[in-house]
């Protein structure tokens, strides 16, 4: 992405490479030694979940073995506090989970062998954490699950019971570590994944596409709304609510596939208001999304973290991302597997496949609706924002030059903002000149460096 001209500027910015536009590396955690679902050894971690237990934050990392606990400390870095060893443990590709009350709810799904749910206290967190629930009588595997917490459900996706196969499976969780069986939903073949907020369940349906269900207080299941037929239709497999509650953005597990963003204002009238992509080759794979606020933070295979603003929900722009993958993109299903933003999204996790943990920073760009064109702010110290308004993505070429006319530093990017990192400059005055790709158009100013 940068091509560097001076020598004395090689090592900090062979640094700043690692943070891909606006996300940059904090910390990460691995393990040696455990056994891998692949021979080519890359199938160890998949799910990541974040919790915020007695004000400090947590990374849950699912893997082979069972379940990571790894504490976030102050200055960023990452150890692990406990694990819990999985009922069914060695050659797991799926677990997942989810917190409620102090407690985490974990489930594996390995085809043709006998796993549980486990319920963990993590209220004594960093010092210990305690099985206080591992039962196959409820759940003996689950694919997915996903917590209600406004009514105290858990929603169980793809589950296996000792009552045989279900699409979903909804349980009380009053008693949080005693829950029961509220009811069951088999109006479609398959739930791969879903999200649910005061009964109300965005299912994904894999080829079926997406059902919204209610469940009533006796836990039937009422439909309110479907869509079945969209564009870049694959297998729906994952989606997540806007925080204003009117957009769902939507990932279907197919190559080529573009992520979604759904209307979901009138239930009745459920339909794509817009697509988008990482757009780094042909085949790019969208794998889970977590939206805070109007920002979408998606996990894809093969190209790590990928950070889109869906204010403008017709018009989502990319603002960041972290390939934590280096390996060949001919190789799917490779790399990244779960994300977790904390809090507004200034701290991200990330898990990958083959590699761990990744704790990532994400430095929000300010939004400049009414500016087309800036670099802020001016002057500047450690960093600075360079921004330009397109009606869509378009390469362009950024360059940098000092005072005496001489070419410092160039990039190339496709998205409205770019952060440069300072911290190698000298201090004074520097020109930049914009050259778009899309239309030849040469843009120029100057900022200044204290």
């Amino acid at each position: 992405m940068k091509s560097l001209f001076f020598l004395s500027l090689f090592l900090v910015n062979t640094f700043i490479y690692s943070q891909n536009d606006n996300v940059f590396l904090l910390d990460k955690w691995t393990k040696s030694g455990l056994p891998s679902c692949s021979s080519d050894g890359e199938n160890v971690f998949n799910e990541v979940w974040g919790v915020e237990i007695n004000n400090l934050r947590f990374a849950v990392l699912g893997s082979t073995m069972g379940t990571h606990f790894i504490e976030i400390a102050a200055d960023n870095s990452l150890s692990e506090v406990d694990f819990v060893q999985g009922k069914h443990f060695g050659n797991v590709i799926w677990r997942d989970f989810h917190d409620y009350n102090g407690y985490l709810y974990a489930v594996c799904d390995q085809p043709g062998y006998v796993s549980s749910l486990q319920i963990m206290d993590m209220r004594f967190l960093p010092d210990s954490v305690s099985v206080v629930y591992d039962s196959s009588e409820l759940i003996i595997r689950a694919h997915n699950i996903f917590i209600d917490t406004s009514t105290a459900r858990l929603y169980a996706c793809s589950v296996l019971t000792p009552n045989g196969s279900f699409p979903l499976a909804v349980y009380d969780l009053s008693n949080p570590i005693s829950p029961s069986l509220i009811g069951t939903y088999e109006g479609v073949d398959v739930v791969h994944d879903a999200y649910v907020i005061n009964d109300t369940a965005y299912l994904n349906c894999g080829y079926e596409g997406l059902k919204v269900v209610k469940f009533n207080d006796i836990g039937i299941p009422v439909q309110l709304g479907e869509l079945d037929i969209y564009i870049d239709k694959g297998y729906n497999h994952s989606g997540w609510l806007s925080g204003d509650g009117l957009s769902y953005v939507m990932c279907d597990e197919t190559p080529s596939m573009d992520i979604k963003v759904l209307d979901v204002s009138d239930l009745d009238d459920i339909h794509v208001e817009s697509t988008f992509s990482s757009n780094f080759y042909d085949e790019t794979l969208p794998h889970n999304v977590i939206v805070r606020n109007q920002t979408a933070y998606v996990s894809y295979y093969n190209d790590g973290l990928q950070i889109f603003d869906i204010s403008n929900t017709s018009n989502p722009k990319r603002l960041g991302f972290y390939d934590s993958y280096s390996g060949s993109n001919d190789l799917q299903y490779r790399g990244a597997w779960g994300v977790y933003p904390f809090g507004n999204g200034e701290k991200v996790l990330l898990s990958d496949r083959k590699s761990g943990l990744f704790l990532l920073g994400f430095n929000p760009p300010p939004i400049l609706s009414e500016n087309p064109f800036s670099i802020f702010p001016n002057p500047a110290s450690d960093f600075i924002y360079f921004y330009r308004n397109h009606p869509g993505e378009a390469d362009y070429d950024l360059l940098i030059y000092n005072s005496l006319g001489q070419l410092v530093d160039s990039f190339v990017s496709n998205n409205d903002y770019y952060l440069i990192d300072l911290r190698g400059y000298n201090t004074g005055m520097y020109y930049y000149q914009y050259i778009s790709g899309f239309d030849s158009q040469m843009l120029s100013g100057k900022f200044f460096i204290d």
